[in-house]
């Protein structure tokens, strides 16, 4: 096996575990001091690969309106999406919330015939419709077995498609700003603006005195999604540039997967027929987005 694959199989399972991972934090930390003390710890994680890969250079790279794109993308990623996802976590079980924000994907190919002037072919357009049957049925299995609608939480869900949208919205500004300049860099920037804007969030309003008496577990679980979430970066833009965009992306389908099986396993999340149903037809929808694109990429496209 080529050691690409096994370090895409592991930046999987890292950001697969963040959601019953952060579930977990949550029973101590808000989801905005969950958010800072992972944008941190990322940025730290990311600046270190840069280092040891003699990388640090490329930032020089981003001025002007590269550097103004890297600090939207930036206040999208780092700041909006995790304060979205993880108060997300705190209303639905996590497993439905891995399904949900992973629908990024669909919300990738809406978005780009009008920003990226890439064109949704008619399998694509089945393929996302596929996608939003299977995210009703994922919305309601969080009513739970006894399907009780009076325990359902929409606004939870909606906070966990709004995180998927503001991943998505990264995704395009990423596109144009990755193809030309280095990834990291982008990731670094990103991740630091997100670190300054979420202290400044904390300090104006739940504090820090709450994260000072987190126990030693909630800070170890802190230290490994902060920590390893930033190297999963590292691997993840470094296997990208040793392989085709094509079976890189393929691996997207094991991280929801592997956040299911650790929800069931960590958090003992009970898994309904309907949200199985819901979570198989998001998985074929979000596989026919991308062959559905990655055919169109390959068509020679006409001169305008």
């Amino acid at each position: 096996m080529r050691k690409e694959y096994l370090m895409l199989v592991v930046t999987t399972f890292i950001w697969g575990s963040g959601h019953p991972i952060i579930k977990l934090i949550l029973a101590e930390l808000t989801p905005i001091q969950i958010s800072m003390l992972s944008s941190t710890l990322g940025a730290l994680a990311v600046a270190i690969g840069l280092i040891v890969t003699r990388q640090i250079g490329n930032l020089a790279q981003l001025r002007g309106r590269s550097l103004s794109l890297a600090l939207l993308s930036g206040a999208i990623m780092f700041f909006l999406y995790p304060m979205l996802s993880f108060s997300a976590l705190q209303r639905i079980p996590a497993s439905a919330n891995s399904i949900l924000v992973a629908t990024s994907t669909i919300f990738v190919a809406l978005l780009s015939p009008i920003f990226l002037k890439e064109r949704l072919d008619s399998k694509g357009t089945a393929a996302v419709v596929l996608s939003f049957v299977g995210v009703s049925l994922v919305v309601l299995s969080t009513a739970g077995v006894a399907m009780d609608l009076s325990t359902l939480n929409l606004f939870g869900c909606s906070l966990s498609l709004l995180g998927a949208i503001a991943a998505a919205s990264y995704a395009i500004i990423g596109r144009r700003l990755m193809s030309a300049l280095d990834a990291l860099s982008v990731t670094l920037i990103g991740s630091l603006l997100g670190a300054v804007l979420l202290t400044v969030a904390v300090a104006v309003t739940s504090g820090f005195d709450q994260i000072a008496r987190a126990s030693p577990m909630t800070w170890a679980l802190v230290g490994y999604w902060g920590i390893f979430s930033g190297l999963a970066y590292v691997m993840f833009y470094y296997s990208l540039k040793k392989l085709e965009a094509t079976k890189a992306s393929s691996f997207i389908y094991l991280s929801p997967l592997f956040a299911v099986t650790l929800s069931i396993a960590i958090l003992g999340e009970q898994m309904t027929i309907l949200f199985v149903a819901g979570m198989a037809l998001v998985l074929l929808g979000i596989w026919g987005t991308l062959r559905s694109q990655s055919t169109a990429s390959k068509e020679p496209q006409s001169a305008s």
